[in-house]
């Protein structure tokens, strides 16, 4: 578990399944929860319980992000680390869009680019965002991401057609911006 000032990282568990799962469920759709074809995917109970079981989550990639209280508030991982290509993307999921204006939402985005460029040596990270996730696309412009281009009606989901975002941050910029994991921050 990383212990942050305003709440905690910790490895997603089977517990958080219906957390997880009523992600899943929320309109409209987020980038982050389509499949590899970038179409939206219903996954039951049990596929949740079954990912988490998976290498991935085996190896501490997939992060449950709670509030002091233990309320959970988001979802992110490090997903599809290419270490030949170094790059991966982020994850970042928070179930309220007020709470992307949170120190703990800065937080958590300082810890997965820190785990990304420093730990991995990844060259790049990619965000990928929908053009209905506002608060999302507001945060990551706000921390140095290059909004790198857009795939044009790309998910039809609700009767209408939505474009897809992509934002990047390369290691460069994150070493030009010093952007660390927040100094009082504890590992257990």
């Amino acid at each position: 578990m990383i212990t942050v000032e305003h709440g905690y990282i910790r490895f997603s568990e089977a517990d958080d399944t219906l957390f997880l799962r009523g992600l899943y469920l929320e309109k409209p759709r987020r980038a982050a929860l389509l499949d590899t074809r970038r179409e939206p995917i219903l996954p039951t109970v049990r596929d949740i319980c079954d990912m988490l079981a998976k290498k991935d989550a085996a190896h501490g990639l997939m992060y449950t992000i709670e509030d002091t209280t233990g309320t959970v508030k988001g979802w992110c991982s490090l997903r599809g680390i290419n270490y030949e290509a170094r790059y991966a993307e982020v994850m970042f999921i928070f179930a309220s869009a007020e709470d992307y204006d949170s120190a703990l939402a800065e937080e958590t985005l300082a810890y997965l680019l820190n785990r990304a460029f420093t730990h991995y040596k990844l060259y790049k990270v990619l965000v990928l965002c929908l053009d209905a996730e506002t608060a999302l696309k507001r945060f990551l412009e706000r921390h140095g991401f290059n909004h790198a281009g857009v795939q044009r009606q790309s998910l039809y989901s609700g009767g209408a057609w939505h474009d897809l975002h992509v934002f990047t941050l390369s290691a460069q910029a994150y070493n030009d911006r010093k952007i660390n994991i927040t100094a009082g921050a504890n590992v257990s």
